[in-house]
C-alpha cells in the first residue's frame, strides 16, 4: 500500500493569502483555521491487476482492518505455485548432494552450488508472497472514504491514488498566525473558531507549534485541537479563529 500525505495542499492556499492578513490580524481581525482529520491518506498500488472488489463508496464508514480494495491476482497466484515447486526441486537436489558428499560422490562445489540455488528459489518465493500480500488493501484505522477514483474491473495506473481516506473522530485545526505572537503563544493557549458551514463557535486549544517560521510571510503554522464535542464537523470545514493576545493564552 502506498500513501500520499495531502495535508499541505489546502495549507498552501493559506500561505498565499496570509501575508496580507497578518497586519489585519494584529489590528483585531481574525485569521482562518481549517479543520483536518488527524490521519488522512491517499491509497494507491503498484499492482497492475484488475480491481475485483471495492466494498465502500464515498462517504461510507469503515473500521480498522476492513478491506478497502481487493485485486484479481490469479496470475500472481500461479506464479507463487510455480515458485513453490521450484523451491521444492532445488531443496531435493541440495539434500541429495549433501548425502552424496558424505560418500565422496560429489564435491563441495556441487553442494555449495545447489545450496545457492535453493536460497535463490526461496528469495524469489518470498518476493512473490510479498506481492501477494498487496492484493488486498486493508484500512489502517477507523474512518471514511473521502473520495474514490477507482472502479471495479478497472486496471489501475501504477502509483496513482485510488481513493482518499480520513480517520474518524479525532479532528484538528490548522492555521497560520503572525510569528510575532510567539512571544506569548504556546501549547495550551485557548482560542475559538466559528465554523462557516454550521455557524457554530467551538472552543479549542493549541496543541503544536511548527518548528520553523516562514520568513516571507512572517507566519508560523499552528495546530490546535477541539476541547469540546465535534458533532457535525467534517474535515475541510473552516472558519475564522479568535485568539486573545492580551491574556497570553
Amino acid at each position: 500500500m502506498r500513501t500520499w500525505n495531502v495535508k499541505g495542499l489546502v495549507l498552501a492556499a493559506l500561505v498565499t493569502t496570509v501575508a496580507g492578513s497578518v497586519q489585519a490580524q494584529q489590528h483585531g481581525e481574525t485569521l482562518r483555521g481549517i479543520v483536518k482529520a488527524v490521519n488522512e491518506a491517499m491509497i494507491g498500488t503498484d499492482l497492475i491487476f484488475p480491481i475485483a472488489s471495492l466494498p465502500f463508496r464515498e462517504g461510507q464508514h469503515f473500521a480498522k482492518g476492513d478491506i478497502l480494495v481487493a485485486f484479481n491476482c490469479a496470475d500472481l497466484e500461479a506464479q507463487v505455485k510455480s515458485a513453490e515447486a521450484m523451491l521444492r526441486a532445488e531443496t531435493i537436489t541440495h539434500e541429495n548432494n549433501v548425502r552424496l558428499a558424505r560418500s565422496k560422490a560429489v564435491g563441495t562445489f556441487e553442494v555449495s552450488l545447489s545450496k545457492a540455488k535453493t536460497d535463490q528459489a526461496s528469495a524469489e518465493l518470498e518476493a512473490f508472497h510479498s506481492k501477494m500480500s498487496r492484493c488486498v488493501i486493508r484500512a489502517p484505522y477507523d474512518g471514511r472514504i473521502a473520495f474514490m477514483r477507482a472502479h471495479e474491473h478497472e486496471i489501475p495506473e501504477p502509483n496513482q491514488p485510488l481513493m482518499q481516506i480520513v480517520s474518524e473522530g479525532d479532528l484538528e485545526i490548522e492555521t497560520l498566525l503572525p510569528s510575532s505572537w510567539l512571544k506569548w503563544l504556546k501549547p495550551g493557549t485557548r482560542f475559538g473558531i466559528t465554523i462557516d458551514e454550521t455557524g457554530e463557535k467551538k472552543e479549542a486549544e493549541v496543541s503544536r507549534i511548527a518548528a520553523i517560521v516562514d520568513p516571507v510571510s512572517q507566519t508560523v503554522k499552528v495546530t490546535g485541537r477541539f476541547t469540546g464535542d465535534t458533532n457535525h464537523i467534517l474535515p475541510g470545514m473552516s472558519g475564522p479563529t479568535e485568539f486573545n493576545p492580551a491574556s497570553g493564552g
